[in-house]
């Protein structure tokens, strides 16, 4: 018997036809027609010629055929009365008259689930698997569901896959099989199943974020961009395009980052946070002058807005247009007296414009207002050694470490260690260097902003060797390495202290000691990408232990792979085994991302030279006397 596909989802049959005879049989009929049926088992009459008993046998079936579907009709009346435990039991009889019909024993296994008699179900939907007839997806779904109530995940996923197989455009059943490896903690499969849920369900926000985290957990970095792009497209909700630009923000892909915003911006012209973003995007990317008139388009707009004005007056102190930026910051501060930031650049416009009263009283306020950012503590130190007060600036570092815990001892070696990047930073930079439009800031000129911390920034890069440090930049150095020990002696192998310690070292050009704190740091952390590159950097530049080196600044690239930074490293081992080729494949991947660092194109000059391309390296080292006016190498090379 082939039911009516209807009836497996509880529709009423048909009243025409085979329908309405059986609706007009008598109880009595029925009730001799199973007598009749009852004695044809019974009988052993002789075996009568085959075509008659073909006949025969064909009446037989027919007549099991109509007492199955009386009986399924009447357990579909007593449904709609309420009677579901006696139209279970009319389902059952309907089965043992029909054994034959897949939908009537699929149909059988629903309901003896639905009514919790799962061993029942169990027994008979593996029954219906085995009947005449290839299963479809929804019977490969029914038999994995029972598996699954009892218990039985392992199983109930091979029948799931099973179904999948037949029809991987069923929404539902992707989103279990989905749930189920979730639920197994198998990130893989789980991501596998997503990915071809996420375009049937017009990619829900919840659902894509938590398939970026996951791509980011297996290392599929590339995926994610790929993702939120895909999504964006698809749905067009710009938070996806959001995303997409943290994602490259975080990757330094900055040219990357600024398409995106500038898609964004122009998909929604009434919203001007997607303007802001863009302006800041441009000075990522290298192209200040088109931040400053991206600035200046908001600010018409807007007069007044401090969103726009503060990172306007910092691009102005940035390009050193001090006098415009004092303006913009006293304004700042009649609105805002309380934002220690704005004083920050007031007192660092005065030291600029050589304003004493100004710096020393605007640094001082900001390290009253906030006394816990250790740049405003380095600033104003490093005002009193410019200024030849030098025993005040020792004196003023040392009131701010008061206190004997671990991260007051902490903070003084970020202290003591900024003043002397900031010492060096103004022997090597000449008086007008802020005149030069193409100047990048200070590394502590910008606290609390969107740059990396300096230190973070010089793990990412390796530091060029220094060449020319002087005796005070030195004692500044050296203290805060004490400091940094001073806080391992109380706090043990904290990470962070060790990470610091191993920079000061090197930056101090001890890198034997730099590399052996860095190897302890790797034990304690080795899932840190910018600790594995930072290590695998320096043994780079030490030319020593190239293969460990190599495997360290790999695995970087595995957390990270579209980092410019670590593919600098990559780039710089290929040339320490001479490999020029695949040197300049990996820089210049770099340079894509991280197109004005000095470090990066110092790199790719050299590698152009050993590949005999004089004039193009020529290039690149005229390219970083105009970020850096003062670059040794630069300059005699190009004399």
């Amino acid at each position: 018997m082939v039911l009516n596909p209807r009836h497996r989802d509880g529709a009423s049959p048909s009243s025409g036809g085979i329908t309405s005879f059986f609706t007009a049989l008598s109880l009595s009929g029925l009730a001799l027609l199973l007598g009749a049926c009852a004695t044809a088992r019974k009988a052993d009459p002789v075996k009568p010629a085959t075509a008659e008993a073909d006949r025969n046998q064909e009446i037989h079936n027919e007549q099991r055929a109509f007492i199955a579907h009386e009986f399924f009709l009447r357990a579909r009346q007593q449904e709609m009365e309420g009677n579901d435990a006696v139209a279970l039991s009319y389902f059952q009889i309907a089965y043992e008259y029909d054994p034959d019909s897949r939908d009537l024993c699929f149909l059988l296994t629903d309901k003896l689930k639905a009514a919790g008699k799962m061993d029942s179900a169990l027994v008979t939907g593996m029954r219906c698997l085995e009947l005449k007839g290839k299963p479809d997806s929804r019977e490969y779904q029914a038999v994995a569901e029972i598996h699954l109530r009892k218990g039985d995940i392992p199983t109930a996923l091979s029948f799931y896959n099973k179904a999948v197989e037949l029809d991987d455009q069923d929404k539902d059943l992707l989103y279990t099989l989905a749930t189920l490896y979730e639920s197994l903690k198998d990130v893989p499969k789980h991501v596998a199943v997503m990915e071809k849920l996420l375009p049937r369900i017009e990619y829900p926000v919840r659902l894509v974020e938590k398939q970026g985290q996951n791509y980011r957990l297996l290392g599929r970095v590339d995926a994610v961009a790929s993702l939120y792009r895909t999504a964006w497209e698809k749905t067009g909700n710009p938070l996806f395009g959001e995303k997409l630009a943290s994602f490259y923000e975080d990757q330094e892909m900055y040219a990357s980052l600024l398409d995106v915003l500038r898609k964004l911006a122009q998909e929604n012209p009434e919203n001007l946070h997607y303007e802001l973003q863009k302006a800041r995007a441009l000075i990522l990317a290298g192209k200040p002058d088109s931040a400053m008139t991206a600035y200046e388009g908001l600010i018409k707009k807007s007069p007044e807005e401090r969103e726009f004005l503060s990172p306007y007056a910092t691009l102005l102190f940035e390009r050193g247009r001090y006098p415009e930026a004092r303006e913009i910051f006293q304004k700042l501060i009649k609105s805002q007296p309380e934002n220690p930031i704005n004083h920050f650049f007031l007192g660092s416009i005065g030291m600029e414009l050589r304003d004493r009263p100004l710096a020393e009283t605007e640094l001082k306020k900001a390290i009253d207002l906030d006394a816990k950012v250790p740049e405003y503590w380095a600033k104003l130190a490093s005002f009193y050694i410019r200024d030849g007060q030098e025993q005040k600036a020792v004196d003023l570092l040392a009131k701010m470490g008061e206190g004997k815990d671990w991260y007051a001892s902490y903070i003084q070696g970020i202290v003591f260690t900024q003043v002397a990047k900031k010492l060096e930073s103004d022997r090597r930079s000449e008086p007008d260097r802020r005149s030069d439009s193409d100047k990048k800031p200070d590394a502590i000129g910008k606290p609390g902003g969107d740059r990396k911390s300096d230190s973070v920034r010089a793990a990412q890069l390796g530091n060029p060797h220094d060449t020319g440090m002087t005796a005070q930049t030195r004692r500044f150095r050296e203290q805060g390495v004490e400091y940094f020990r001073k806080a391992l002696e109380l706090e043990g192998n904290n990470r962070r202290v060790l990470f610091e310690l191993g920079v000061a070292l090197e930056q101090l050009n001890k890198r034997a000691e730099s590399i052996e704190v860095m190897k302890k740091l790797v034990k304690l952390d080795s899932g840190d990408a910018t600790i594995l590159n930072y290590l695998g950097y320096m043994l780079v530049e030490e030319n020593r232990e190239l293969d460990y080196a190599g495997n360290l600044i790999e695995r970087a690239l595995t957390l990270e792979p579209e980092n410019g930074a670590f593919l600098d490293s990559k780039g710089w081992l290929y040339y320490r085994r001479n490999d020029f080729p695949k040197a300049r494949k990996f820089i210049e991947m770099a340079v894509t991302r991280i197109p004005q660092d000095t470090t990066i194109l110092e790199h790719y000059a050299l590698i152009l030279e050993k590949l005999g391309l004089s004039d193009q390296a020529g290039e690149k080292w005229r390219q970083i006397l105009k970020l850096d006016p003062a670059h040794e190498l630069a300059h005699r090379k190009l004399n």
